[in-house]
């Protein structure tokens, strides 16, 4: 199967070389523009997805994804510094699919990079999604590569649950491998791709306290996300 290529548009090197590195590593094609007039002239066919930056100087990446809309389809997602509801509103009201805040950790990109594709896909009729692509436990099901999460209701009725980014990626590597405890530490570092600190401990329990308030039914005496005094996470 060819790759599939993306094009990042950045003016700055820095983020388009970290980009490049990451998302080579996950076997993509990579093509780079440093703006938003380069980066026009560059679009055609052979591009899968579209990673934009929306504050660059000469034309905006908000000017460019709508001159990309006129004539094409494939997905975009918007990476910029600015993290307000209101530009996020508009970066999807003009044609965006996704948006990512910078700084951003890898495994944050891959998995927004993995989900428009695949759903781009699907959309094409090039791929139909399997059971294969879901990983499965108790009463959940989880999307492997898109934040897809499922649990199945008292009436038998499967219920998708709208978990963020972060809370996804954190449930579906708890649920990757049950039962088994996952310190603070390794959930900071496998989902923030960032070093692990003592004060990363109140990142990780708002995450689990608000992942607790989206599976269980009663957050406040949970069945199924435990607590592990002194060790960690883990399901049950």
């Amino acid at each position: 199967m060819p790759k599939q290529t993306i094009l990042t548009v950045d003016d700055n090197e820095e983020i388009r070389n970290i980009i490049k590195i990451l998302l080579e590593s996950e076997g993509y094609e990579v093509r780079e523009a440093c703006d938003g007039e380069t980066a026009l002239e560059m679009v055609n066919d052979e591009i899968d997805l579209i990673i934009l930056d929306i504050m660059m100087p000469g034309q905006s990446g908000l000017d460019v994804c709508k001159k990309i809309r006129e004539n094409y389809q494939m997905p975009i997602l918007f990476l910029t510094a600015k993290g307000t509801d209101s530009d996020k509103s508009l970066g999807l009201l003009i044609g965006g699919d996704d948006y990512l805040s910078k700084p951003f950790s890898h495994a944050e990109l891959t998995a927004r990079v993995k989900s428009l594709l695949r759903r781009y896909y699907v959309y094409k009729g090039k791929e139909a999604p399997s059971d294969d692509a879901f990983l499965s436990y108790d009463i959940f099901k989880v999307a492997k590569d898109r934040n897809e999460v499922f649990a199945r209701n008292s009436e038998g009725q499967e219920v998708q649950l709208d978990l963020s980014e972060l809370e996804y990626q954190i449930f579906k590597l708890l649920i990757s491998n049950p039962s088994r405890v996952f310190p603070a530490q390794l959930i900071y570092e496998t989902i923030w791709n960032e070093p692990y600190f003592y004060s990363s401990n109140a990142t990780i329990m708002v995450h689990i306290r608000n992942l607790r308030t989206k599976i269980e039914e009663d957050p406040s005496n949970p069945r199924h996300l435990l607590t592990v005094w002194g060790k960690g996470y883990k399901l049950q």
